[in-house]
């Protein structure tokens, strides 16, 4: 017989014996009406066992809707030429394994035990009034399944539409879509409840038709969910955007060996209430909640963005051997984001998008070392704008390149390390820390490259800013004006030292107003232009592994500080301070002497060349008052060449002196023919006993008459003194050189006594 009765149903079943139906090339045909009359009329005959069938051809509708079936039902291998209902229906279990059914209508069921769709094949087109538009395979809306959903190695063919659609289902076990798992469509679980796991093992869902491929939007797993690898090396595949917005997961999630592809630009967005914003997203889970880690490891290749923002989650790991690629758009999407750990993208992890962290807040550390970030969305490839960090921010060997790591704002818990790595953006920055908080040190050193711009204005550094062995270097792009700097640090604070023994540096550093606690550099390294308007400092330091000449060298230094882009006296007046108050003076004292220097080749403006040329004078003669016994040699100088010259017999016979009474005496006595008017006459010379007049004139001495012509601060003698005869021509040239003599030895004596003052001023 080709057609199992009743009888023989019976039997089987009252014995809760399988019947089998065919060998599988050729089966019996049992009719849905006599399986649904065993439900509901001759459920009593039934042992509790149940109804099972093997590879049998079920023919009609098999239609339990709103039945209670006190006992479970099985089919094996068997053929389908109907969907299956079972809305509303109260079943203690259904499998269906190795079958062909033509879909399964089960929306609001009851099922107390499992139910298992393994091996199965299930294609149609059903439409329900849980939704106004889509179509799909399978409905399990608002179900319950009190033990597990099992579809090991099932296909389900959605036509495009949807494979599976169970919105609020609630699931006491695990849901099991592993192995060879196949749905072509979507895989819709909105608002499900999942007692247990979420496993994808292996599992393979290509959605074309709606862009969505797996959607569980506010599902709530109490376990974890699995999208990796089977043991056989089958690759979970997930062609189409996975949706999980503000679903909640009890345990981790983890993704391993899996690939990942998000929608193509010109799919459908899925239905009227996709949002725009998820275009190009693998991975769309805003507001998720992971109780564990999140982690892609293995070689996991996402193509498209993965969007957590606003997320609860334990951390965040992409494993080294995993890809994300998103050009021009947002790999990663962690703003807003709470963190109870850390957030790591591991070495070789080429990251092609932006990583985005903005407001986001990190229990642990920021880990990025040895990644590879390209391509980004806008200008930055980690747009971290106010994130919170705990611990460290790791950029060890990291390499970056069209963008910057932009911290701007940021709140670093710990240090900032950037050993090694290689960041390129010319032109433009490449580390932004404006404006940030960093508690720890910020390491830019050991091999570190910068081709762009590193800025730190207005950023607070509790520790170093260490430059050893880095190279900063901002080329300028074809048509630029080559402006930029290499290190801008305009109003930083970095309270435990700059250490700039960088290994090369250019085109230019800003440091204006820039504090810190000590400066360790080699003078000789910096770039050809610099500003340091208003940096202060308390000591120098020698650079750290650095071979640099000492660091209180005042000549290396003055010799920096002349290099500046435009003069400014203020860092002379703070080198000079920090030198002063260790106890170089002289050091401090030559420094000011070099910033005087060189305020007079930038002198610009009307008569520059006459206060060229009294600038040049002060520095040649006591050095702007540093030198003051500078003006002793010279005055020593000066009364030597008057004393030569009064010696000189010329001069003598010029030198006359005048009593009260007119008498005129030369350096021998009074002068012959001397008439008491005051003037010699050409008389013979009238011999007198005393030659100074009776103590009338001073007896002239050249040497006291050079000390009061030279240095007539105090006059030696109020009496007639001796001055040479204008009336002679060697008179006449004698009284203007004593003149100059005398105008000369005032002037130096006035700048030796405003150098002293000056000097006693601490100036």
């Amino acid at each position: 017989m080709d057609q199992v009765g009743e009888a023989e149903l019976l039997a089987a079943a009252g014995a809760g014996r399988a019947v089998a139906c065919g060998d599988g090339n050729a089966s019996r045909r049992v009719d849905a009406a006599l399986l649904r009359r065993c439900c509901h009329e001759l459920r009593d005959q039934i042992d509790p066992r149940g109804v099972w069938l093997q590879h049998a051809a079920i023919t009609g509708s098999l239609d339990l809707s709103g039945l209670e079936v006190p006992f479970p039902l099985r089919f094996e291998g068997s053929h389908f030429d109907a969907p299956l209902l079972a809305e509303g229906a109260r079943l203690s279990g259904l499998v269906l394994t190795g079958c062909a059914l033509p879909g399964l209508q089960a929306n609001g069921v009851r099922i107390q035990r499992d139910l298992d769709l393994s091996r199965t094949h299930v294609t149609g087109v059903l439409r329900t009034s849980a939704s106004t538009s889509k179509h799909s395979a399978i409905w399990l809306c608002e179900s319950e399944i009190g033990g597990r959903l099992l579809c090991v190695d099932t296909v389900i063919d959605g036509h495009g539409e949807r494979s599976i659609q169970a919105d609020r289902m609630h699931v006491t076990g695990n849901v099991r879509l592993l192995h060879q798992f196949t749905a072509h469509g979507e895989v819709r679980l909105i608002g499900a409840r999942i007692g247990g796991s979420l496993d994808l093992t292996g599992a393979r869902i290509e959605s074309f038709g709606t862009g969505l491929a797996l959607d569980l939007g506010e599902a709530i797993i109490e376990a974890s969910v699995f999208l990796i690898d089977d043991p056989s090396g089958r690759r979970p595949l997930i062609r189409g955007r996975i949706d999980m917005g503000q679903a909640r997961i009890g345990g981790q999630f983890l993704i391993r060996n899996a690939t990942l592809e998000a929608p193509s630009a010109d799919a459908p967005v899925g239905s009227v209430y996709s949002r725009s914003r998820v275009g190009g997203t693998a991975l769309s889970a805003p507001r998720l909640a992971v109780g564990a880690e999140v982690t892609l490891e293995g070689t996991c290749a996402v193509t498209g963005g993965i969007d957590l923002s606003m997320s609860e989650l334990s951390s965040v790991s992409v494993r080294p051997g995993c890809s994300l690629h998103a050009a021009g758009r947002t790999a990663l999407d962690l703003t807003n984001t709470e963190l109870l750990s850390t957030v790591t993208v591991g070495e070789q992890v080429p990251v092609a998008g932006t990583v985005r962290l903005t407001g986001a807040r990190i229990h642990g550390n920021l880990c990025l070392r040895g990644a590879i970030l390209t391509a980004p969305e806008g200008g930055s490839l980690l747009a971290a704008q106010g994130v919170s960090i705990d611990g460290e921010a790791e950029l060890q060997n990291l390499v970056a390149t069209g963008g910057d790591l932009g911290l701007r704002a940021a709140t670093i818990g710990s240090y900032v390390d950037a050993t090694g790595a290689q960041l390129r953006n010319p032109g433009g920055y490449t580390l932004n820390l404006v404006q940030a908080n960093v508690k720890g040190s910020v390491r830019l050193a050991d091999g570190f490259r910068s081709y762009g711009e590193v800025v730190l204005n207005r950023a607070a550094i509790e520790g170093r800013l260490i430059c050893t062995q880095g190279t900063f270097d901002n080329p300028a792009l074809p048509g630029g004006d080559g402006s930029g700097d290499a290190i801008e640090a305009i109003s930083a604070t970095i309270r435990s030292g700059l250490d700039l023994g960088w290994k090369s540096v250019s085109p230019s550093v800003d440091l204006t107003n820039t504090r810190t606690s000590f400066l360790a550099d080699d003078p000789a390294t910096w770039p050809e232009r610099f500003v340091i308007v208003g940096l202060t400092y308390d000591r120098f330091e020698q650079p750290q592994g650095s071979g640099a000449r000492r660091p209180w060298d005042h000549a290396a230094r003055a010799a920096w500080l002349s290099r500046q882009a435009a003069y400014d006296a203020g860092p002379y007046e703070q080198a000079a301070r920090v030198f002063r108050e260790h106890g170089y003076t002289a050091g401090a004292e030559a420094i000011l002497i070099a910033q005087r220097r060189h305020a007079r080749r930038v002198m610009a403006g009307r008569g520059a060349p006459l206060r060229r040329a009294l600038d040049a004078a002060f520095s040649a003669t006591v050095a702007y008052g540093f030198r003051p016994r500078r003006v002793l040699w010279l005055l020593a100088i000066l009364l030597i060449l008057v004393i030569v010259s009064l010696e000189a017999p010329t001069t003598q016979a010029t030198m006359r002196a005048t009593t009260a009474a007119g008498l005129v005496y030369s350096t021998h006595g009074p002068a012959p023919g001397s008439s008491g008017t005051g003037l010699p006459d050409r008389a013979p010379a009238i011999a007198h006993s005393d030659a100074c007049g009776g103590g009338q004139v001073r007896c002239f001495n050249p040497v006291l008459y050079a000390i009061d012509t030279v240095i007539p601060l105090v006059s030696l003698d109020q009496r007639a003194t001796w001055y040479p005869d204008p009336s002679l021509r060697d008179g006449a040239f004698m009284q203007w050189w004593l003149n100059a003599a005398t105008l000369l030895g005032w002037l130096l004596s006035s700048i030796f006594v405003l150098s002293l003052a000056r000097l006693s001023r601490g100036t």
